[in-house]
């Protein structure tokens, strides 16, 4: 009986643990995709204004 509920709680742990680290792996995924998004925005703006300056 007790290795059985040693087993439960082991891969309840182990399933929360995934379940987890795909969360984390989303935000990251997430945070990178609006980083790039940021970072193309504004070198298109510095890009505008150096064309402008010519």
């Amino acid at each position: 009986m007790f290795v059985i509920v040693a087993v439960v709680v082991v891969g309840v742990v182990f399933l929360g643990g995934a379940l987890l680290g795909v969360s984390v792996a989303q935000n990251q995924a997430s945070d990178r995709a609006r980083r790039t998004e940021r970072d193309r925005r504004v070198s298109a703006i510095r890009t505008e204004a150096l064309i402008s300056q010519a």
